[in-house]
C-alpha cells in the first residue's frame, strides 16, 4: 500500500529543489516546484485560519516540509503529524523539522493510532492527499473525530463536477488506468453534493470549496515537462519518472475534460457537535 505513494522527490524537485516536498503545487505565482509546493501548503494554513499557539494535526505529513510553515509562518503549535509511510515517520523522529513535534504512523481513513487517539486539535490539515482515502466518508470521519468544536479542517481533493463525470469519461480505459495508478479510489472521487452530505453527517460545515484546477494542474504538468528535458534518456525511462509522467498526463486530461476539479475545501466543526463514532 505504501509503495503507491512512493515519489522520488529529488527527481521531481531537481538538483536545486527541496526533495522533501510531495504535492502538485500552487503555480499561480511560482516558477519552480519547491516554491509551488510551499505555496499550496501555505494556502491550506490560511484557509484553516491558523493562529499562534493552536494545536495542529497534519494528515499525510510526508517528510515534514509543511510542518516548518505551520510553525514558522503561523506560529502554530504544538504540532502532531501522521503518515502511512514508515520511512517518513522514522526520518521525522530522527531529525524533526521543528521542536515539540509528535509523529505517528497510520492511515487518515482509519481510527487514529496512539498517541493521537482521543486527542483534539484546533486545526486539521491535509495537503494534496485526501483523494487517496478509501472513501471521502472515512477521511471526514477521522478528521471530525480529531477536531474540537469550532475547529477548522482544510484539505485539497478531487471532486466530480457533474453527476455524469464517471459515466462519460473517467471510466474510459486510459483515464481509469491513470486514476488507478495515481491511487485514487472511486469512493474518494465524489460530487460536491456528496462531499457536503458526507461532511454534514459528521457534524461538519463546509464553508467553501475553492476551485484550484487552473493554478495547479497545468503548472505541475509544465514543470514535469521541463524536468523531463533536463534528464538523461535512462532517467526518463525509469519507473520513478514514468510514474511522474503519468501523473502529469492525468492532470492535463482532467483539466481538459472539465469533469473533475481540484478543490481546496474549508470546513468547520459545528460548536457542540458530538464526536462521531467510528462505524
Amino acid at each position: 500500500m505504501t509503495d503507491a505513494f512512493a515519489i522520488d522527490g529529488q527527481l521531481l524537485a531537481g538538483p536545486d529543489g527541496d526533495a522533501r516536498w510531495n504535492n502538485l503545487g500552487d503555480w499561480r505565482e511560482a516558477d519552480d516546484y519547491t516554491a509551488a509546493c510551499g505555496a499550496l501548503a501555505r494556502l491550506h494554513g490560511e484557509t484553516a485560519a491558523l493562529a499562534p499557539g493552536q494545536r495542529v494535526l497534519e494528515l499525510a505529513c510526508g517528510h515534514g516540509a509543511a510542518v516548518e510553515i505551520w510553525r514558522r509562518e503561523f506560529q502554530a503549535g504544538p504540532i502532531t503529524a501522521l503518515d502511512i509511510r514508515s520511512h517518513c515517520i522514522a526520518g521525522l523522529r530522527t531529525a524533526p523539522p521543528v521542536d515539540r513535534l509528535t509523529v505517528a504512523e497510520g492511515r487518515f481513513d482509519r481510527p487514529l493510532p496512539a498517541p493521537l487517539a482521543g486527542q483534539l486539535f484546533d486545526a486539521v490539515l491535509c495537503v494534496d492527499a485526501a483523494y487517496h482515502a478509501d472513501s471521502i466518508d472515512a477521511f471526514l470521519e477521522t478528521a471530525a473525530r480529531a477536531l474540537v468544536p469550532g475547529g477548522r479542517l482544510a484539505f485539497t481533493t478531487l471532486i466530480r463536477t457533474s453527476e455524469d463525470a464517471l459515466r462519460l469519461g473517467l471510466r474510459g480505459g486510459a483515464r481509469r488506468m491513470a486514476l488507478r495508478m495515481a491511487s485514487v479510489p472511486p469512493a474518494s472521487l465524489v460530487s460536491e453534493t456528496a462531499l457536503r452530505s458526507a461532511a454534514a453527517a459528521q457534524g461538519l460545515e463546509v464553508l467553501e470549496l475553492r476551485d484550484l484546477t487552473p493554478r495547479v494542474f497545468p503548472g505541475f504538468a509544465a514543470w514535469v515537462g521541463r524536468r523531463e528535458g533536463e534528464l538523461s534518456w535512462r532517467r526518463r525511462l525509469s519507473p520513478a519518472w514514468l510514474k511522474l509522467a503519468v501523473t502529469a498526463r492525468l492532470c492535463l486530461q482532467l483539466h481538459a475534460s472539465k469533469q473533475t476539479a481540484y478543490v481546496l475545501v474549508s470546513i468547520r466543526r459545528a460548536d457542540g457537535a458530538p464526536a462521531p463514532l467510528f462505524r
